[in-house]
């Protein structure tokens, strides 16, 4: 459960969040990356996020693949700004305790795209990637399997005119 003392806001498109708001009013970094990742991904992931972290380059993403988890879990030990975008309701949400630190430190936004509490399926995954996407003024992928929904994703932002960087690919 939330914290209570954590006051809910809304944005534009109704998403209710938790947190510093403000960070919206930065342009966001957006990391994506497969759920399964060569180890030369994961070392080029490792790398741009502790550079990112000691920029201090906020964040958004979904953070659920492992390596986008520990991509977060660098930027909250660095103090890095970050926005953690929840497939799910917020009214339900259990956020982990390194979470809720950065929260009350005013330096991270929990929101959720979703009304209602759903299980996270690869349909509603995309949607979430898609809305992180679309809140972001930089796309990074640290690796996206050629045959995976993230590179499908990938093509559409690129079909749309967005700039989609890869990590490792010159």
């Amino acid at each position: 459960m939330l914290d209570s003392l954590l006051s809910v806001w809304r944005l534009e498109d109704g998403s209710a969040g938790v947190g510093d708001k403000g960070l919206f009013g930065c342009p966001l970094t957006a990391f994506f990356a497969s759920r399964q990742c060569p180890g030369s991904a994961i070392r080029a992931a490792m790398d741009w996020a502790v550079e990112q972290a000691r920029n201090k380059t906020p964040l958004i993403g979904g953070f659920q693949s492992p390596l986008e988890l520990s991509v977060l879990q660098i930027a909250l030990t660095a103090k890095s700004p970050v926005v953690i975008v929840l497939a799910r309701s917020l009214d339900k949400a259990r956020l982990p305790l390194p979470w809720r630190h950065a929260l009350n430190e005013g330096r991270a936004a929990v929101v959720s795209m979703a009304v209602e509490s759903q299980r996270l399926t690869e349909k509603i995954a995309a949607q979430r990637n898609r809305w992180v996407a679309e809140h972001a003024s930089r796309i990074m992928l640290g690796y996206a399997h050629p045959s995976g929904v993230l590179n499908r994703l990938a093509d559409e932002w690129r079909n749309r005119g967005r700039l989609v960087d890869v990590l490792g690919s010159g």
